[in-house]
């Protein structure tokens, strides 16, 4: 037993590489996901405090830029998160003397496309477009 255990090293050692990756990877999408209500929230208030002014209609175009900007940002990290627990679960499948390090993630059926239609970012983002919409319509 003992010899098994230390012939998984380098598995054990390449599958703690990509779960830090995977760590560092929703970490990042997490820290990122604030930015957007900070920022919309703050251009969406500045454009009800200005209504009048000339280039408040340029604000709620910029808050439509952000918010497509972040959609998009959201929809890349899940596909790199899902890409890497796919890479994660390829070599968890590996013998010990087809592990090669490699930290290139496989593609993923669907890929980003697919990330970018998930239900809570149309619960999200989708919703924020249609009230930036709607406030640019209506003006």
């Amino acid at each position: 037993m003992i010899k098994n255990s230390t012939n998984n090293t380098n598995k054990r050692f390449h599958l703690q590489i990509i779960e830090s990756t995977i760590s560092k990877i929703v970490s990042n999408s997490f820290l990122i996901k604030g930015w957007p209500l900070t920022l919309l929230g703050g251009l969406i208030a500045l454009y009800l405090a200005n209504k009048s002014k000339t280039w408040s209609y340029d604000l709620l175009l910029i808050c439509f830029c952000v918010c497509i900007f972040f959609w998009l940002n959201d929809a890349y990290y899940l596909n790199l998160e899902r890409r890497f627990r796919k890479l994660h679960a390829n070599v968890v499948s590996q013998s010990e003397r087809e592990i090669n390090f490699s930290m290139t993630p496989p593609c993923i059926k669907g890929g980003f496309r697919c990330a970018l239609v998930q239900p809570i970012f149309l619960l999200s983002h989708v919703v924020i477009l249609i009230i930036i919409l709607l406030l640019l319509f209506l003006k």
